[in-house]
């Protein structure tokens, strides 16, 4: 990634990385966090220095690399049936939680990466495998 990130961006929860001698920090968003983060920050989460690998092979490694995400999927409706759409919507629920679901669905949240197999599976699932998602926005993935 060319431009430094937006800290703003950054989860609260998100752990970040010491390890600026690392193969892969200019590409890692752990590091790239701990780079932009503020001055006036008094403390964050870290990475236990203990457990990285700075040879490029680490478990922590989170890519900067752009990520596709879904916004909303009212349009699916159009085109199943309504026990189809019971089964898919249910399905989701499961996973999501109603509002979560309804929030998804909507595009007021963005499906991740997973979110968007977990979309897909269940529309397998009723034989609708061709259908896509009102939108796709491409960002940093930070938890998923």
């Amino acid at each position: 990634m060319d431009n430094k990130i937006n800290y703003e961006e950054v989860p609260g929860c998100f752990l970040h990385c010491i390890q600026s001698d690392c193969k892969m920090a200019d590409h890692c968003l752990r590091q790239l966090a701990m780079q932009a983060m503020p001055d006036d920050y008094t403390g964050v989460t870290i990475v236990n220095p203990k457990l990285t690998k700075p040879t490029g092979d680490c478990e922590f490694y989170r890519s900067d690399e752009l990520q596709v995400y879904g916004k909303g999927f009212k349009n699916m409706q159009k085109h199943m049936l309504p026990g189809q759409y019971d089964t898919f919507r249910y399905r989701l629920q499961g996973k999501f939680g109603r509002n979560p679901y309804f929030e998804r669905r909507k595009g007021e949240r963005l499906c991740s990466p997973s979110n968007i197999k977990e979309v897909e599976a269940a529309l397998k699932e009723i034989g609708h495998e061709e259908l896509k998602f009102d939108a796709y926005v491409k960002k940093l993935n930070w938890i998923d």
